[in-house]
């Protein structure tokens, strides 16, 4: 199905500065806080089981993996109700405030007020995102667009690892329970920036009432895209998924090499969620869902086929390639077709759908693997998506006609 575009940016007529342009950049990263939520907390895990659990692999440490991803989704489908009343840079400078403060509940919590806390953090870090992924759509001419998520994914992406680093340091040196002041600090800062060098918002907030069938009809008619979301995401999670027990298999049992090899899969990312927009005008948006499935179906081909570790590193690589065209591309095709008064719910939808299909990606998994092995496993995902490559060829040209961002649609007033 088409799903008509609904554009109707207005340029913003104040002068540009530097200090606009970083108010713009900060709104636009809320992807990072997102990934924050969760990379502060991988390296402290260890020390969280062992001091609060008494072990490494109790039912109380999956939780705490569990928690933030079971909130991010809840908080996508609550998004369809705060959107409707809240305007988009009002929910990000107000769930700042929660994230902090949330946050900072694991500097003094046990165990279950711990978990509770990460449900909660994952539900705000998701109104963030979706209100983030808004404010580009109303402060960014659609031409712009693909380069502010690009950079936004690629930066987001190498300030979680960043962050990471600071955690495992901070724990290092004066415990695991102090990297959670990261978190009220973190918060301030982003803040800070954003309430200084950003404007209140101007878009409109969808109405209560006579609106409300409208509303849910505008958010319906982007069904494909949230499929595309969920189906594209199902395959992109299995690098995730799968890759520690590849390497396992090859004979890694540290998991400092894991991580190492981590590395190049999200340094590859950062290199092409830059490059976005420079393949946006190369290739066109219609065909970008065929060039993200066949990356990555050639990278999961790679990784099921691969002997030793080269081979294996090669597709992560391949891989970080695939994840870093995917995601600021779904965000570019979310906002140029959502309604500008439901911009904020069709984000926050897209968030659920992105972890409702990390969430199936191990389940939609396991029966193959127990048939076939790991790796005829993903080769056999990796197939699947050359073959979805084919089809998303021909969608493109017959549905996606319409998704070029070009200046001369835009409308000033």
């Amino acid at each position: 199905m088409q799903t008509g575009s609904a554009e109707d940016y207005v340029a913003d007529d104040t002068p540009k500065s530097f200090r606009r342009s970083v108010g713009t950049a900060v709104l636009a990263i809320g992807s990072f806080l997102v990934g924050s939520m969760l990379t502060i907390m991988i390296p402290i895990l260890p020390n969280v089981a062992k001091e609060l659990t008494g072990g490494t692999n109790t039912l109380g440490s999956q939780m705490l993996i569990a928690a933030p991803m079971t909130g991010l989704v809840i908080g996508g489908l609550a998004a369809t109700m705060v959107f409707a009343r809240f305007a988009p840079r009002t929910v990000f400078l107000g769930c700042l405030v929660l994230y902090g403060a949330v946050g900072l509940i694991g500097y003094v919590a046990d165990l279950p007020t711990l978990i509770a806390s990460r449900l909660l953090i994952g539900i705000i870090s998701a109104l963030i995102g979706a209100a983030s992924t808004a404010l580009v759509g109303e402060r960014v001419a659609p031409q712009n667009r693909p380069r502010v998520l690009g950079f936004a994914v690629a930066c987001s992406s190498a300030l979680g690892i960043i962050a990471m680093i600071i955690s495992g340091r901070v724990a290092d040196h004066v415990g695991w329970r102090s990297s959670f002041l990261i978190f009220p600090v973190l918060a301030a800062l982003v803040f800070l920036v954003a309430y200084t060098c950003s404007s209140p918002s101007k878009a409109r907030v969808a109405q209560k009432g006579a609106d409300t069938g409208y509303k849910w009809n505008a958010l319906v008619v982007l069904w494909p895209i949230f499929l595309f979301v969920l189906l594209v995401n199902i395959t992109a999670f299995t690098t995730n998924s799968q890759q520690s027990f590849v390497l396992a298999e090859d004979g890694v049992t540290t998991a400092s090499v894991r991580a190492m090899f981590g590395g190049i899969n999200q340094a590859m990312l950062v290199l092409a969620a830059f490059s976005f927009p420079l393949v946006r005008r190369l290739i066109g948006f219609r065909l970008i869902p065929a060039l993200i499935l066949l990356v990555m179906g050639v990278g999961l081909v790679l990784l099921g086929t691969s002997q030793g570790l080269t081979g294996i590193g090669v597709a992560l690589g391949v891989l970080g390639i695939g994840n870093g065209l995917l995601f600021p591309f779904q965000s570019s095709m979310m906002l140029h077709k959502a309604a500008p008064e439901v911009r904020g719910q069709a984000a926050g939808l897209m968030v659920s759908c992105q972890f409702v299909a990390d969430a199936l990606n191990p389940f939609a998994l396991a029966p193959a693997i127990q048939m076939l092995g790991l790796r005829n496993t993903i080769a056999l995902v990796g197939g699947i998506a050359l073959l979805g490559c084919i089809a998303a060829i021909v969608i493109g040209f017959r549905y996606l006609s319409n998704l070029e961002p070009v200046g001369a649609q835009v409308s000033h007033g």
